[in-house]
This record gives structure tokens, sequence and C-alpha cells, in this order.
């Protein structure tokens, strides 16, 4: 893996979050899950567009082990379920809320934007939302609870809840002054329990049901890992990047399952039809990935979505106001091991003001 070392959380972001986005940038690192002050761990960390899928592909094309956790797929699905949410947000309404148009949400805390716990304060806001669900199962559907998930995980959750609800909710952050507060890892349960999150999203549409019967086959090869049942060429068949002389390269594998939404929210797994034969993509021959019945197909390198999310927070931070962003996901791979040669999926977190520009463009 090559490229400019990273040594702060800024530079992270801004080689993640900051090479997609188009309308804003980070003028300030408020707070994040990492540490800049770790920049010996910081420099062992690749930034990705995806840090779940590119992470996978790191680990298949260079050979090198990977440790994964429940938490890490369920915030892969989550990561995809945001981007469906959001391209179908009136269609989907009814599923979420009663209301019409976007509420406002307040979450209060003591001090201010150099002291206060935004993680703390994403969770609270997912309290807020709760109040205004119509599902009273969503929030504990989203947040994870395996043996394997930290505070930043529910927190990274959380933001990942807020951004999937965006267009039902605006979202505000008052700080006032005051006293503050003072390898698959995990357990058979774990991953149990993560194969049956799953079935919630069959009510959610057309689409969203046929990524359930996409993602069965592959969490049921992780349960069955733990009875002694580990299927070798399930792991061998996880991707296949498929370059091309001239045009696109796509990937295929059960990694694509995790791929099924383009940026925009657009459906880009299998065809909803069931094909009669094999397919051709560009000069590609598609010979589909099957599992227990289930067909896998192509996706082009270049459509594969971010793994992280964003979301827009009005700071009050004790009567100044500040226009913030939450970026929250899947952003990284992490290098383990003395030599190297292990890697995982890295989640963050990152709560910043953003810096206004007089006229719009991109930037990094």
């Amino acid at each position: 893996m090559r490229g400019a070392p990273i040594f702060t959380t800024t530079d992270l972001l801004s080689r993640t979050w900051g090479a997609k986005a188009k309308a804003s940038r980070c003028a300030e690192m408020l707070q994040s899950s990492l540490h800049s002050s770790e920049t010996e761990d910081l420099l062992r960390m690749h930034p990705q567009v995806n840090g779940f899928v590119d992470t996978f592909l790191v680990a298949y094309n260079q050979h090198h082990h990977i440790t994964i956790r429940p938490d890490d797929i369920w915030m892969a699905i989550l990561s995809q379920f945001n981007l469906y949410v959001n391209a179908h947000a009136e269609e989907l309404r009814s599923h979420f809320v009663q209301h019409v148009g976007r509420r406002h949400l307040i979450v209060r805390a003591a001090g201010t934007r150099y002291t206060v716990d935004f993680g703390s304060l994403a969770e609270q806001m997912t309290g807020l939302i709760d109040e205004h669900l119509s599902d009273k199962e969503l929030k504990s559907w989203i947040l994870p609870d395996f043996t394997t998930t930290t505070h930043n995980d529910t927190v990274i959750c959380a933001v990942y809840m807020m951004s999937t609800l965006k267009a039902y909710f605006t979202y505000e952050m008052e700080l006032r002054c005051g006293i503050p507060s003072v390898t698959l890892e995990g357990e058979k349960s774990d991953w149990e329990s993560l194969l049956s999150r799953i079935d919630k999203l069959k009510g959610f549409g057309l689409e969203p049901e046929a990524w359930t019967t996409l993602l069965r086959p592959i969490l049921t090869r992780f349960v069955q890992a733990f009875d002694g049942q580990p299927d070798i060429d399930f792991w061998g068949r996880v991707c296949h990047h498929h370059e091309q002389m001239s045009g696109p390269s796509y990937l295929s594998g059960w990694i694509t399952a995790f791929c099924v939404w383009n940026k925009n929210g657009q459906w880009q797994g299998p065809s909803l039809k069931v094909p009669k034969g094999p397919q051709v993509v560009g000069q590609v021959k598609d010979e589909k990935l099957v599992l227990d019945g289930v067909q896998y197909g192509m996706v082009n390198i270049k459509n594969v979505a971010p793994g992280f999310c964003e979301v827009d927070v009005v700071l009050d931070d004790n009567g100044e106001i500040f226009d913030c962003t939450m970026v929250s996901g899947l952003c990284a791979t992490a290098v383990e091991g003395e030599r190297e040669d292990a890697v995982r999926p890295l989640s963050a977190w990152f709560m910043f003001i953003k810096e206004t520009r007089e006229k719009p463009g991109n930037y990094y």
C-alpha cells in the first residue's frame, strides 16, 4: 500500500471524506475517536474510501491475514443502508416517522467545544430521534451490542443513524458552561445476533429484501466457522478484481454484497430479475459466484460507495453558533503485527467546524 503517511486525524479525514466532499471541508478538527498524539498508530493506517471493502482487497491481493469483528460487518451494512434510505427518503418516510418535513432536535451538555464529549452527544441524539420514530425497535436494531462492541463503535453507529434519518431531522448540539461530568473476534452468539439482525431489512422494500438474500449465506458461514466448519472455498472467493486493457475494472465475489448501492443510493447489485444465463460486463464474462443458490454480481470498482457517512449539526457553544459536520464510519485499513502482515478495517468518527467558502467548488 502506497501513499503519503498519515500524521494527524485531519490528514486521515482529508484523504477519505475530504477526497469526496464537494460542498464543504474541515476548517478545524474538534474531536475524533482517533488521537493525533498517537503518531505511531496513525502512521500504520492507510486511508481508504471504503475501509471495509478496500481492506479485503488489500488482504486478498497482497496475501495478508485479516481480522474482522461483527461490528465491522454491521457498519458496512449500515453504510449501504444509509445510502438507500437517503435516496428513497420520501418513499420510506412512513417506515420511520409520521411527521412531514424535518424536525429540529437539540441535545444539551455542559462545557465547551474543546471539553465536551461529542460522541456522547451523538448517542443522546439517537434517544431524541427514537422519541419521534414510528418504529420503536429501530434504535436498538441500529446500535450494536456484540461482545466486541466498544463505546466508539456505538458512537459510529449512532452517527450512521443520524445520517440515515437526516431527511426527517436536523440536529443541534447546544453547550453551556457548568460542571462537566467527570481475528473473527467475539463469540458465536455475536455472529448469530448479527445474522438475525438482517431480517429487519426485508421490511424496507424490494431492494433491501434482495440484499438480505445476498447477506444471509455470507453471515451464515461466519456462524458456522465457530462450529469447526470453516469454508475454505468461501474465503477464497471473497473478491476478484477484473482488470481490462480499456474500459472500467470490475469487482466480483461475495464482497459485492456490501456494495449493492452506489454513493447515490441507486441499486447496483444483481438484477432483481434472475437472468437466464451468464452475463457479459464490458468484455468480462460474468461467471457469477453462487452461495446456497444465491447469485452474486459484479460491481464497477469506481462505483464502490464510501464506507462513511456525514451529517450536519448546528453547535451552540454558549451562545456562539457554528456550522459543524460529523463524519463516521469505516475509513481506513489498520496494519497490525510485528511483521505488518495483518490488517483490519478501521472505523472512526470526526466532529468538526465547517470552513465557509464564498464560492462553491471542489477541494480536498
